[in-house]
């Protein structure tokens, strides 16, 4: 859910007194109770292709690092629960071809996990493409820098190379620069 640091303990207990009292009719009985010793920022539900699903916590996804001494330093990406949270989100959205936007604080690592995952850890149905913004992009150029990247099928028509899908990532998409009678230029 969408809540700030104050608020996971609200919604972690809304959560579980949710999973725990009569649910709505539209979820149904829940048979794989929420585990106790957890906060459910803390477990995620693993549903096997077959078989029934379970709950388990975020560690248990954990890697160990792997890399040569050949790595630059910064090319290094430690896995952490974060990582693991943010790989599994994106795994969902992409392949659900849904939309999505991941906030937070500058300098925590969204952009890194993301090029990661769309560069080196992507089906290879998808070709991603990245697009930095600044405050001066404009929509003729945020159009320009998409279109560039897309085959022309058709007058008007454009799309990824054939039997393949695209997945475009905004970096660090802000508002655009005040016009000159102070108005905010809208990009879409």
């Amino acid at each position: 859910a969408v809540v700030s640091t104050q608020s996971r303990d609200k919604f972690n207990e809304f959560m579980r007194e949710l999973l725990t009292s009569k649910p709505p009719p539209t979820v149904g009985k829940i048979d794989l109770p929420f585990p106790e010793s957890a906060s459910i920022y803390d477990c995620m539900f693993d549903k096997p292709s077959s078989g029934r699903g379970r709950w388990s916590n975020w560690t248990e996804s954990l890697k160990a690092i792997q890399f040569d001494k050949s790595m630059k330093l910064s090319e290094i990406i430690v896995p952490t629960v974060d990582t693991v949270r943010y790989t599994y989100l994106m795994d969902l959205y992409v392949t659900s071809d849904t939309p999505c936007l991941f906030v937070g604080p500058t300098g925590t690592g969204k952009s890194v996990y993301i090029k990661d995952k769309l560069m080196n850890n992507l089906e290879p149905q998808y070709v991603p493409f990245f697009i930095n913004f600044s405050a001066q992009t404009t929509a003729n150029q945020l159009q320009s820098m998409i279109m560039a990247k897309l085959d022309k099928r058709r007058k008007g028509v454009f799309g990824p190379p054939m039997g393949k899908k695209s997945v475009i990532f905004v970096d660090d998409m802000n508002m655009p620069g005040r016009n000159g009678h102070s108005a905010l230029i809208p990009l879409l």
